[in-house]
């Protein structure tokens, strides 16, 4: 079973990287502006690198298609491939799953591709850079939030998939 969800993972890992990729390097950095912070959108707008309508649709469209994908995923790997059927095989499984998936996020998304490569850097947003490249306190703030918040979306997932692998 391990194996398995070792396995799993790194599918998770390549389709994660792929979707984030997908969604933001056709646009360059700036197509990724709804990742960002406040005060950094606040200036590309001002440099008239993007609108503030186009952030926010380009945010409702990421937000919408990753929540699907990761549930579709996540029950695919859990309910599919390993057959769990009970409820709590359901929720540990989904909680070890997406907290690999939150720790390949922070590790590898926000720490080696936003906060240590050149590639997100925007001209213009020298003086912000410190809000989305120190990535010790992103680490530090995303962890916690990782672990702890898992837990209850674990609980409800678990449920949700309970009943969707019952109906099946």
């Amino acid at each position: 079973m391990l194996a398995k969800l070792l396995v799993e993972t790194l599918v998770i890992w390549a389709l994660f990287f792929l979707y984030v990729w997908l969604s933001t390097v056709p646009l360059g950095p700036v197509g990724g502006a709804f990742y960002y912070e406040q005060d950094i959108q606040d200036r590309f707008v001002e440099l008239g690198l993007i609108s503030r309508e186009r952030i926010e649709q380009r945010r409702r469209v990421a937000v919408a298609s990753g929540i699907v994908a990761v549930l579709v995923v996540l029950f695919v790997c859990v309910c599919v491939i390993n057959g769990a059927r009970r409820y709590l095989d359901i929720v540990w499984q989904t909680y070890v799953l997406f907290i690999l998936m939150e720790l390949f996020d922070c590790v590898a998304i926000d720490t080696w591709w936003v906060a240590l490569s050149g590639w997100w850097d925007i001209p213009g947003t020298e003086d912000l850079r410190a809000s989305y490249k120190d990535w010790r306190t992103r680490m530090r703030a995303k962890l916690p939030r990782i672990c702890l918040g898992g837990i209850p979306l674990a609980f409800i997932l678990g449920g949700l998939f309970w009943l969707a692998a019952y109906a099946l």
